[in-house]
């Protein structure tokens, strides 16, 4: 066996500048680990059958969540939205830089669809 990648996700989010297109940069089972940058604000959705993890490394971002307070999130932290939950990720200050772990199926804008939805590609 080879020696897996060590991977530096610094080094992996300088080479792209579009916001809110993940990129993967590893597979683990049927999941993808994902980086994205952001700015502004995303679209309202929800994952019917996904749960989304969402880590901050740059930034400050927070989510609004349907009938709830929103995550707020700064570098070093992350949270888990459940399926099914209604959410859009706004930035606070930014840009955010962020990596998420996913299954592979996920459709970043979920069941909002739209211009923001993204065909994710590997870096």
């Amino acid at each position: 066996m080879t020696t897996p990648p060590v991977l530096n996700l610094a080094d992996k989010h300088s080479r792209f500048s579009d916001i809110w297109s993940p990129k993967r940069i590893a597979r683990l089972d049927d999941y993808e680990v994902k980086l994205a940058k952001a700015e502004d604000e995303f679209v309202w959705h929800h994952h019917e059958d996904e749960d989304e993890l969402f880590l901050v490394t740059k930034g400050r971002l927070r989510i609004e969540i349907e009938n709830a307070e929103p995550a707020i999130l700064g570098p070093g932290e992350m949270t888990v939205i459940p399926k099914g939950v209604r959410h859009r990720p706004v930035v606070e200050e930014g840009p955010v830089h962020m990596l998420l772990l996913e299954r592979g199926s996920v459709v970043n804008t979920g069941d909002a669809g739209g211009d923001l939805t993204a065909v994710v590609e590997d870096i």
